[in-house]
């Protein structure tokens, strides 16, 4: 697979995407909440599937660690979504290489769908 070719192709597909949301808000009356999510449910799964796609290949770029933040290991997070510690709802967190923070979050959810990056040990996380 030709990863920079799949990125180009999930950045396309993200912004059609977006329109396509963003479309249906503007001319879709809102008739409930229960209506309104059921209706905009298949676009915002569609969308939170690329987006987990887009941060597994995605190369990272890195800086300098925020001095906010927990550091833990990746396999200490992942046990704590486990357990019921961490949800989205909670904040994100960010892989971390050698003392540095990367560009590409990770959320709680991501572990139920196996959506962990393998070329990281460590990650900050960000409480709301």
């Amino acid at each position: 697979m030709d990863i920079e070719k799949r990125l180009k192709e999930i950045e396309i597909e993200l912004e059609k995407v977006e329109a396509e949301i963003e479309e249906r808000e503007k001319t879709d009356p809102l008739k409930g909440w229960e209506i309104y999510c059921a209706h905009m449910q298949p676009l915002w799964n569609k969308e939170s599937k690329l987006d987990r796609e887009q941060r597994m290949l995605k190369t990272p770029e890195f800086k300098k660690i925020s001095n906010y933040g927990d550091v833990m290991s990746l396999e200490s997070f992942i046990e704590c979504v486990k357990d019921g510690g961490f949800i989205d709802y909670d904040g994100f967190g960010r892989y971390v290489k050698d003392d540095k923070e990367s560009d590409i979050n990770i959320y709680p959810s991501d572990i139920g769908y196996g959506a962990v990056r393998k070329d990281f040990d460590t990650i900050i996380w960000f409480n709301r």
